[in-house]
């Protein structure tokens, strides 16, 4: 059953002040109190900046949000990025593609990017090698991969490099040269193969655009309680 609340619900119920903010907010709004240890760096070193930074995060669904830097100021943007289209950049992810296309009509990248896309990702694979899949779980499937399991092997590492990809191009969008950094489930799970993985290579593979790509830091968010330090800076700004 979804949840129903809204401010003044809230504060019908004694609450003196609320407000309701999309986690990806939140998790943007903590991005400049985190520390060095509250990070796992992917590529170059995190430095402190003025620029724009992004936020995105496989979990549930695939989320995206920035804190936006120009002349007038700063201002936080959530968004539904994770239903933007996804775009396939090999043969094997074009054919990931028509199988999925063949499930759902259009295919986001959430299609891809999240627990459920993990699973949807893992029989698309094992559809393209003539392989019949088990029927697991995106926790089994991480915890296979690393237990050797070859097909599991090549769905984290396509998870990965999708996801590289899909980082630089939310990059691109916002002009977010501060970072773009991960939030969300997986990534704290995968971070050692997200690191050693395809990841940053498609995150800089942007033709014309590698060399603005290669300088823009990327990491994993492995604070647990990040999203809670965004509301509380927000919480404290009210």
């Amino acid at each position: 059953m979804a949840w129903r609340m809204s401010e003044a619900q809230l504060r019908d119920q004694g609450v003196r002040k609320a407000k309701l903010v999309n986690d990806y907010t939140a998790l943007a709004l903590a991005v400049d109190h985190l520390g060095e240890e509250d990070l796992i760096p992917i590529g170059p070193p995190r430095a402190r900046s003025s620029h724009t930074v992004a936020v995105v995060g496989a979990g549930t669904g695939f989320g995206v949000g920035a804190v936006a830097r120009g002349i007038g100021g700063a201002a936080v943007i959530a968004t539904e990025g994770g239903h933007i289209s996804f775009a396939p950049v090999d043969d094997v992810e074009i054919e990931i593609l028509r199988i999925l296309t063949g499930l759902y009509g259009r295919v986001s990248i959430e299609r891809l990017l999240s627990g459920p896309g993990l699973v949807n990702l893992r029989a698309a694979l094992a559809e393209i090698e003539g392989v019949r899949p088990d029927s697991i779980g995106s926790e089994d499937i991480v915890r296979a991969a690393q237990e050797g399991d070859p097909l599991s092997e090549r769905t984290l590492e396509r998870f990965c490099a999708i996801y590289g990809s899909v980082a630089g191009d939310i990059a691109l969008v916002y002009g977010a040269r501060g970072g773009v950094f991960l939030g969300g489930g997986i990534a704290p799970a995968i971070a050692a193969r997200l690191q050693s993985g395809a990841f940053r290579a498609r995150f800089e593979a942007k033709g014309r655009f590698q060399d603005y790509l290669s300088a823009i830091p990327t990491g994993v968010i492995a604070n647990t309680h990040a999203a809670l330090l965004g509301a509380a800076f927000l919480a404290s700004a009210l």
